[in-house]
């Protein structure tokens, strides 16, 4: 299997190797490239761990319907082998059943789960042949439950969103998450033009002059991403530097800024004269906004490695505090962050959220602007951080976001992006002014 079938085997193994510890799968995914020479092997593989991660506990009530035993009761490689069969027989169009079956019992026999070939074989057939056997919750009796079983999703997020959101967002916003995430590129104003861009690579054009990759290895591989032509960014996340809206000759602080997509389109747009400080507790991270810099040829980019909880004095005309967070906005992107999340670990990020945007909004000079953001969908991590800051504050004014993003649905009193009803991720922003008492 290993030489016959080395795709299925790596996915086999990474998904096993998550299944242990839970890491961001992203970091796995680098070493499966490494381990399979051949692109369409490569390309099938990450089909596979991100398809599997994707629909795992949809995977799960499939398999519980055929068989005999409680899911939770197999053996963690022989339910990776399952899922595995499951995904290829009933989400992937292009493989034919019968591999699908051969392959996932050649798996287990050449995997260590020889003992369990049968019963993979056995619940693989019985799904070809009664797919209907499987039933779901009630859409209407139970919505919950049903949206979180067919679409794949935690119940307790579920539960949240249809409580805040309602039910058409909330189905919009898990179907989003189950579309495989596109690749946007924000053109670099400074070397590039869209037209120019489209003209070189298959693009189309998106909102807000972003567009989308349509062979996204290709636009890797392109000489104009060597020479910092363009920025791999989402829409939704360039929406906070829109709405801190720098300008030339400012002194800008980024107070989380690696990996350092924001404080390259803060350098951006500041036509690359003032000073970002870019600054970020991870070293490691740092490098990786180095190496963004001088591919995009920016030079007024000053790296720094910096916890954004210190509390200092005012020397900055603009601040961008882009938060860590729960990441429920960009679940469709990490799949895998899904099933690692939960409503216990929220206060924990609240609590470094909030305390990070006092201490950066003592960094910012009287009349400056701070724009906090995250890339969670949660009341907890956005609105009640900001309001929290906004009572306690006296000199904190809130601008609201529709003066600044115009004709923007996505602005009113805060900016909010949501997958399924705007291009992109999901994501919030704030502007905060700091004023004279």
């Amino acid at each position: 299997m290993a030489h016959g079938d080395p795709a299925r085997a790596a996915a086999l193994l990474l998904l096993d190797r998550w299944e242990e510890n839970p890491v961001p799968v992203d970091e796995l995914l680098a070493e499966l490239d490494a381990s399979l020479s051949d692109g369409r092997d490569q390309r099938f593989a990450r089909q596979l761990v991100l398809g599997t991660l994707r629909w795992r506990l949809r995977l799960d009530w499939i398999i519980g319907h055929f068989c005999r035993r409680p899911v939770d009761e197999l053996e963690a490689r022989v339910l990776t082998i399952l899922r595995l069969g499951i995904l290829q027989v009933g989400f992937m169009d292009r493989v034919p059943e019968r591999a699908a079956v051969h392959t996932s019992v050649e798996l287990a026999k050449r995997h260590g789960a020889r003992s369990a070939s049968g019963l993979i074989n056995a619940i693989l057939r019985a799904f070809i042949r009664q797919p209907k056997r499987v039933r779901y919750p009630d859409p209407n009796g139970e919505t919950a439950r049903h949206l979180s079983l067919y679409h794949s999703h935690p119940q307790w997020l579920v539960e949240r969103w249809l409580e805040r959101l309602g039910r058409e967002k909330t189905l919009r916003l898990v179907e989003a998450n189950n579309l495989p995430a596109p690749v946007w590129l924000r053109p670099n104003p400074l070397r590039s033009t869209s037209a120019a861009l489209c003209g070189e690579l298959e693009l189309e054009q998106g909102p807000g002059g972003y567009l989308r990759a349509l062979e996204p290895r290709a636009v890797f591989r392109s000489p104009t991403y060597a020479d910092g032509h363009f920025q791999i960014q989402d829409p939704s996340a360039g929406m906070a530097v829109d709405l801190l809206d720098p300008q030339p000759g400012e002194r800008v602080l980024d107070a989380c800024s690696a990996p350092g997509g924001k404080a390259t389109q803060i350098a951006e747009k500041m036509d690359d004269c003032g000073v970002v400080v870019a600054a970020d507790r991870s070293l490691q991270r740092l490098q990786r906004l180095r190496e963004n810099t001088q591919r995009l040829h920016l030079h007024c980019i000053r790296p720094m490695t910096w916890d954004a909880c210190t509390v200092g004095s005012p020397h900055f005309d603009r601040i961008l505090v882009d938060a860590p967070c729960s990441g429920t906005g960009i679940l469709g992107r990490h799949p895998d962050a899904r099933w690692t999340k939960g409503i216990d670990q929220l206060p924990a990020l609240v609590a470094r959220q909030s305390k990070m945007l006092a201490a950066a909004f003592t960094h910012l000079r009287p009349g400056g602007v701070l724009v906090y953001s995250t890339c969670s969908l949660e009341r907890e991590e956005n609105e009640d951080v900001v309001e929290a800051l906004l009572n306690e504050t006296p000199t904190a004014r809130i601008e609201e976001a529709r003066e600044y993003l115009r004709n923007d649905e996505r602005a009113a009193r805060y900016a909010q992006a949501l997958p399924g009803q705007h291009p992109g991720d999901g994501a919030f922003a704030a502007r905060i002014r700091k004023v004279t008492t």
